[in-house]
């Protein structure tokens, strides 16, 4: 009877004793630091405050953009092998409608994914649809700005190379941000702040058909919103 007290009593102690060691190895695997998807750690990254101050007077006429109401045109080319498509977008704050072939998306207070020839929508942005592009609904606003964000806080960057370009009938300037002295993407705003022509190893956009302004065509979704979604094709 003692033998087995002393052994429910070691178990105990040793089950205890476990416990303090993964908890202390839980607190020290929360404490450990971690990387974003682009691989700077948590303590490396920057306020744009501390980035330089032409990526900052670029990324402020960006942001400017993103309240701007436009109708234009992309031709998108996907270097991945994804093919050229054109890209029609229509914005008026907070709506946009984006059209390419049989795509339609609408952003804003009454979000939806169409397809023309289903004839249908479904109430949310599925923004997996725009995957085969090599593009997704910030192509033209949010999402070169992160990237130029994100290439300034990689060690080895440089300071932004400046330059300018015509697309659309409009010029646009540009910036880049070479990393390790090799410059990989660049990326250029309208005058009202819109991402008109952008080249990255991945992708290629620029403007065919550009018009600041309000569109005459309704940002709302085309056709009834219903169901799952499931009448959407599978972007592979």
């Amino acid at each position: 009877m003692a033998r087995h007290a002393v052994a429910v009593a070691a178990k105990g102690l040793a089950g205890a004793l476990a416990a303090v060691v993964l908890g202390l190895a839980g607190c020290a695997e929360a404490e450990r630091p971690t990387t974003t998807d682009e691989g700077v750690p948590p303590t490396e990254r920057l306020g744009d405050e501390a980035l330089p101050s032409e990526l900052r007077a670029f990324l402020e006429r960006a942001e400017v953009g993103q309240d701007a109401a436009f109708t234009g045109t992309w031709e998108v080319t996907n270097n991945l092998g994804g093919g050229t498509a054109s890209v029609e977008v229509a914005t008026d704050p907070p709506a946009v409608r984006i059209a390419a072939a049989d795509l339609v998306i609408v952003d804003g207070p009454r979000p939806a994914t169409c397809l023309v020839s289903a004839g249908a929508c479904v109430g949310e942005v599925r923004e997996q649809q725009l995957a085969p592009l090599g593009i997704f609904s910030g192509f033209f606003s949010s999402g070169p700005a992160q990237a130029l964000r994100t290439a300034a806080r990689r060690p080895g960057a440089g300071e932004p190379v400046a330059t300018t370009r015509s697309v659309a009938g409009i010029d646009v300037d540009c910036l880049a941000i070479p990393v390790g002295g090799v410059t990989t993407a660049t990326s250029c705003l309208t005058p009202e702040g819109i991402f008109g022509w952008v080249d990255t190893p991945s992708v290629h956009y620029e403007l065919t058909r550009y018009a600041p302004g309000r569109s005459a065509q309704t940002l709302d979704p085309p056709y009834p919103v219903e169901g799952d979604g499931s009448f959407l094709l599978d972007p592979g």
